[in-house]
């Protein structure tokens, strides 16, 4: 049984998309913004606006003999 009334305000569910969150959208827009966002965290040796390349093998030049 989907529920008719949003759990968090009481006032009435009127969407199908609503009633399956039971929650309505004033209700859910106010506590997406009062949950703090926790970012991701990033490995030790990444450094900002650097990119990772692939290793391939050495190939020997004029240079290297």
């Amino acid at each position: 049984m989907t529920p008719t009334s949003c759990r968090v305000c009481g006032r009435r569910l009127r969407s199908e998309k609503t009633r399956a969150r039971g929650i309505g959208p004033v209700c859910a827009r106010r506590t997406r913004q009062t949950t703090p966002h926790i970012p991701t965290p990033t490995p030790d040796h990444h450094i900002p606006g650097q990119d990772e390349l692939p290793l391939v093998h050495h190939q020997p030049t004029l240079w290297s003999l």
